[in-house]
């Protein structure tokens, strides 16, 4: 079985802090070049994320991950809440 990749998933949680998502229900890993979130997302709270929309900002996240070194498909299996 082959073991998480520590380091690009320790990357592919420091992209996901630049965005207005609070990930905090969400489970990042990283195996043989596929990141993978499961669980839930819901806007950040405060003026930096009225109106931001969240589909849209999964678009967004999950090709600046495509771009990490490191991995080549993401996968997400992911709830959004309000």
């Amino acid at each position: 079985m082959p073991l998480e990749d520590k380091k690009t998933r320790r990357l592919v949680e420091r992209e996901i802090s630049k965005h207005p998502i609070d990930a905090s229900l969400l489970a990042v890993t990283v195996i043989n070049k596929v990141a993978t979130f499961k669980g839930r997302v819901k806007r950040l709270q405060g003026p930096a994320a009225r109106g931001v929309d969240m589909r849209d900002e999964l678009r967004k996240l999950e090709n600046a991950i495509l771009l990490l070194p490191g991995v080549n498909e993401v996968c997400l299996d992911v709830n959004i809440d309000g």
